[in-house]
């Protein structure tokens, strides 16, 4: 009988069990010594890249049922409101990401799908405003060679999205930080602009630090840079140690997570990807969350034939003076969310989803409506679950709506669905296609 890795174990599992989710029998796991382990969301979907695009209408549904699974709460809007105490409509969130490299970033997709969330959050019937989100990074030029669009500030109703070095912000010469190797100032971001920060990092090992994670994304939100001697140990804990403890609001970053739909396992933390594990991973803890990046990285070098890497700052960052978590970790596997199956579909609360003509040959027409502003997709599915096209991804205003479907391309005669993925829930449509 041939081998096979856990990771096509989990894909073979999946394809016949859609939606499956992992989850303990217990909502936390405790160690030998009787202290409590992080959850750790880890979201697998076959269908979340194609080639080397991305099907962000699959990542949202992932991104979504991350968030859900790591609260324990039901709701998108609610599970993320959880993850910031005293959060108001008028609070700043900031998203850090990494675009050191534009060959391997976090995938604009990626933060677009925790946007969404982030906006479906309700204050007395008020959603949350994307003018309150500032995406950022070290440069503007960096940014914008990732796929980001910088803020032009003309339109208070569009995320906000720019560098350190962007006119008016800059680093923050009254916040000094003490990191290993010297004297370093945090971004104007992250010290006075952001009342949370949501970390999203990108699966890569490093030269220096031997991987780079959450906790190596915030070199690139001080400077001058740390220490990268000794594997950057203590340099990369002692960073986020400081940032934790002096940058106020305290304790300002609130939820890590990883882009590791496509990763750099090989020659990071610049060279272009050689895997696509086709996951995010989220946890509340930056220690956790990197120690299971790390798995990831050591299961892809495996099958490529490389030896696993140990990065000695992740088990330093346990340790005192820094304790910024724990390498104890209560894994919650979520495997292909996105799953196609009349019997588990949600009615929306907005609840309209028609097709005319049904069947049809080469044209119909979708017909939905919304209850309020949000981002949509809608995707021709077929009847393996997998992604044909994608018919329609943007936001829309709340009303009714009438999208037009023109098939572009040659499809078998057949069963397809339409389905409408908006505000964290989905309805499906069976369509007959004709020859």
């Amino acid at each position: 009988m041939k081998e096979i890795s856990r990771r096509d174990f989990l894909k073979y599992v999946g394809a016949g069990a859609l939606g499956f989710v992992a989850k303990p029998k217990f909502p936390f796991a405790f160690d030998k010594l009787g202290s409590r382990a992080s959850d750790v969301v880890q979201c697998f979907d076959e269908s979340a890249t194609s080639g080397t695009s991305v099907n962000e209408s699959v990542v949202q549904v992932m991104a979504d049922e991350s968030i859900k699974a790591l609260t324990g709460i039901t709701n998108v809007g609610e599970a993320w409101k959880s993850v910031f105490p005293g959060i108001t409509e008028n609070s700043i969130i900031s998203i850090k990401v990494n675009c050191i490299s534009s060959t391997i970033p976090t995938r604009h997709e990626v933060v677009h799908c925790i946007i969404n969330g982030l906006t479906q959050m309700n204050f007395g019937g008020e959603y949350y405003q994307r003018n309150n989100i500032i995406i950022w990074d070290r440069t503007d030029w960096e940014l914008n060679s990732s796929g980001y669009t910088i803020y032009d500030g003309s339109d208070p109703n569009t995320v906000r999205c720019f560098g350190t070095n962007h006119a008016g912000v800059g680093y923050d010469s009254t916040c000094p930080l003490y990191a290993a190797g010297g004297t370093t100032y945090p971004s104007r971001i992250l010290s006075s602009m952001s009342d949370y920060l949501i970390n999203v990092g990108v699966l890569k090992n490093h030269d220096t630090a031997q991987v780079t994670l959450s906790m190596k994304n915030n070199y690139g939100s001080v400077y001058p840079v740390p220490s990268h001697v000794n594997y950057c140990n203590p340099g990369i804990p002692s960073v986020n140690q400081q940032i934790r403890d002096v940058i106020t609001p305290n304790n300002v970053q609130k939820i890590f997570i990883i882009d590791a739909l496509f990763g750099s396992v090989l020659n990071g933390p610049s060279g272009p990807p050689n895997c696509d594990p086709q996951k995010l991973i989220m946890s509340l803890d930056t220690v956790a969350c990197d120690h299971q990046g790390q798995n990831i990285i050591n299961e892809e070098r495996a099958a490529l034939g490389y030896g696993a890497i140990n990065a000695s700052h992740i088990i330093t960052a346990t340790q005192s003076p820094y304790n910024l978590g724990t390498t104890d970790i209560n894994l919650i596997e979520i495997n292909n969310p996105y799953g196609v199956e009349e019997s588990k579909t949600v009615r929306p609360a907005d609840g309209i989803l028609k097709i005319s003509p049904n069947p049809f040959r080469e044209r119909t027409r979708i017909f939905l409506s919304l209850t309020m502003a949000s981002q949509v997709y809608i995707d021709l599915i077929n009847s393996a679950g997998r992604i044909e096209t994608n018919i329609y991804s943007g936001y829309l205003q709340k009303g009714a709506h009438e999208i037009s479907y023109t098939v572009n391309k040659r499809l078998a005669a057949g069963i397809y669905f339409v389905r409408l993925y908006s505000q964290g829930v989905s309805r499906i449509q069976k369509v007959t296609m004709l020859r």
